[in-house]
């Protein structure tokens, strides 16, 4: 369940450096900030409700009396259930930034949740837009107009509008998750643009696994925001998004997804350029001219 709140005004970011780790074919978008004073790394989450912190951290920097009476319930990709409060108005400064501005974040008092992580709608105003380009490493934030014509000058590769629908318990004032559509081996299916999921996957209520059930998966640990899970990585799987075709290793897990059928990761994410708008979403994809990871 979700519910609409105010949020803070964001922190100043005009351009910051990405720090993109790839790890056994999967990748994982971090930016630097200090974070209540503290230097720590944040992974840019589109497929996050929030941005978050670990209750270890709010705790080491004394932020308790900083938390709402307000609660949050979320599922994570693995079906794991946690109640998070909601801390107001912390200090982030941005690597490059001059200045530090105020973020509210949910806390995390899981184990599993470790990461702290920064969710675009947290920063996104009216007119503006994020854009998230893990190519050449870089998170940039400015007007929507602006973005846009600096990206369709591009000679090489062409901007598309991508329609989206959000989950259906967000409010509208939410804007959280941006579910999109796909197809998966020629099958049509929504899926969650997520550049938190280091790998793309595919939910047990996904249209296209019946066509992968002669296929062989060998099994993983699916480390999701609260909890760690099973899930099968099942190996050149075709994928289309934004006009563009893609041939990636997938992670399957056993658990459906009640707001789409899976998740658009950071794997396939990185071929793309992704502007995040206020209600709008754009993306310049290219078909990698590389095999998938360890071919």
């Amino acid at each position: 369940m979700v519910f609409a709140c105010a949020h803070a005004p964001p922190p100043l970011l005009h351009s910051t450096p990405l720090i993109v780790l790839g790890s056994s074919g999967g990748f994982r978008p971090l930016v630097r900030a200090r974070v209540a004073g503290e230097p720590i790394m944040l992974l840019v989450d589109t497929g996050a409700f929030r941005s978050t912190l670990p209750l270890d951290f709010v705790r080491a920097r004394n932020l308790v009396e900083q938390l709402r009476g307000t609660e949050y319930y979320l599922v994570d990709a693995n079906g794991h259930g946690t109640q998070m409060q909601l801390l107001s108005g912390v200090s982030v400064q941005f690597d490059g930034e001059a200045t530090a501005g105020k973020l509210d974040f949910l806390v995390n008092p899981s184990e599993a949740g470790g990461q702290p992580i920064l969710a675009p709608q947290d920063l996104v105003r009216f007119g503006w837009s994020l854009t998230i380009d893990l190519a050449a490493e870089e998170l940039r934030y400015e007007p929507e107009q602006v973005a846009l014509k600096r990206l369709q000058e591009s000679p090489t590769v062409p901007l598309r509008r991508v329609d989206f629908v959000s989950c259906s318990n967000e409010e509208a004032s939410e804007r959280a998750h941006r579910v999109v559509n796909a197809k998966i081996n020629g099958i049509a299916t929504l899926m969650l643009v997520d550049t938190g999921a280091s790998r793309t996957m595919l939910a047990r209520n996904n249209p296209a696994l019946p066509s992968m059930v002669e296929v062989q998966g060998s099994q993983q640990r699916l480390r999701s925001v609260t909890s760690t899970g099973q899930s099968l990585l099942v190996e050149h799987v075709k994928l289309a998004f934004s006009q563009e075709s893609f041939v990636l290793d997938v992670v399957v897990s056993p658990v459906p997804q009640a707001c789409a059928q899976g998740a658009l990761g950071a794997d396939l994410l990185r071929h793309c350029t992704i502007v995040w708008g206020w209600n709008s979403l754009w993306a310049a994809c290219h078909t990698p001219a590389e095999t998938p990871a360890g071919r």
